[in-house]
Formats: structure tokens, sequence, C-alpha cells
């Protein structure tokens, strides 16, 4: 007897349960709909490693515009391209322990999102309002490279994947342009927590379109 096996690769295993996780979300909000373009700059070591992208995010959250507070989940992806095209490395070993040179070649970074995000919003009933956000997110990362160093090692990997939690404070306001439509703006600071990769912190300047079906 036969049997077939379908793999699914780990990155895609993880878009399909948060993609599963937002449908069902948005059948039971029944409020406001998203999507928000954000650009995001590495600072520290990332910097260094990975260069500015764009990070596309969808969105739904309970409440209504004009409410001094909603809260609600959200789904992105991003993909970075690193500084260069290779990175020198070293390494000690050998049997008296010497320096040996190396390289690294980062062939992808892509990050998956998902979070909950809040909204306090100081001026709910003004056209314009300002708002402060505090936002959570859990990241999955796909990592693929090669690394090699002179008479130690060499190897390659194409689909390494960790996690990091991090949460995001932000500052914007919001600009109503009908009773359907809402426009805004924000800049925040992602901070990782915890998670298996390394301590990840980045700039988020975002623009927003908003959807209310009142």
């Amino acid at each position: 007897m036969e049997y077939f096996y379908i793999c699914i690769h780990p990155m895609k295993r993880y878009l399909y349960l948060i993609l599963l996780f937002l449908s069902f979300s948005y059948s039971k909000l029944y409020a406001q709909y998203g999507l928000q373009a954000s650009i995001i700059a590495p600072t520290g070591y990332y910097s260094y490693v990975l260069k500015p992208t764009l990070g596309i995010e969808l969105y739904a959250k309970i409440g209504d515009p004009d409410d001094y507070y909603s809260i609600g989940a959200a789904f992105g992806y991003a993909t970075f391209k690193p500084t260069q095209d290779t990175f020198k490395t070293y390494a000690v070993g050998g049997q008296y322990n010497n320096l040996f040179p190396g390289y690294e070649v980062i062939h992808s970074y892509d990050e998956l999102s998902i979070g909950v995000t809040n909204d306090f919003r100081i001026l709910p009933d003004s056209k314009f309002c300002p708002v402060i956000g505090m936002d959570m997110y859990f990241y999955v990362i796909e990592v693929g490279e090669d690394d090699y160093t002179e008479t130690i090692e060499s190897y390659s990997t194409t689909g390494d994947d960790y996690w990091l939690l991090s949460f995001v404070p932000r500052v914007g306001a919001q600009y109503q342009i009908n009773k359907e439509w809402y426009l805004s703006g924000f800049l925040g600071r992602s901070m990782s927590i915890t998670g298996t990769a390394t301590s990840q912190a980045f700039w988020k300047m975002s623009v927003s379109l908003t959807y209310y079906p009142f």
C-alpha cells in the first residue's frame, strides 16, 4: 500500500493559521476594518544586518471610530534585504584555539506578525483626533543563510524559524474623511520581550486606512 504525504512549509503553516484566526475574528467583530503600510527601520545590531523595508498589515477592531478606546487583532508581513552581499565573520577553534576568518550570506529574512492593537483617542469627537496606541505582537521569523569558517565548518540553512514577543508603544493621529473612512498616521517603536531570536528593536512609521460600515 502506498501512502502520500503533503508537506507544508513551516512559514506557510503559520500563515494558514493566522489567516484562519483573522477570518474568524473578522466574522465576529462587525466593527472597523483596515489596511496599514509601515516603513520598518531596524536599530542596533539589526540596522547593521538589515535594510529598512515596507510592511503590510490587515486589522479589525472592536468599537466605533469615535470611542475613547478600541481593541483589535492585526496580521502583518514584511521581508527584509541584507545591507551587504557578504558579512565577514570569525571563529576560534582548532588545536590551539586559533582565530579563523569566515563569512555569512543572508539569502532571506521574512517576518510574519500577529498582534493585539489598542487605541486611546484623546479627542474622539473631533474630526482630527490625537491617538496613543499600545500593541503586542508575536513575530514568526524565517531566515535563509550560508555560513562558512575556514577549516572549521560550513553549513547552509534555508528555513530556520524563530519567534519573538514584542510590544509597540506609538503616537499619532486619526482624521475622519467621511462617515465610513478614516485616515491615520503613527510613529512607534517595536521592542522584543522574549523569544528564540536575537532581541529586536525597530522604528515603525505607519499610515493606515480604516473602513467603518456604520
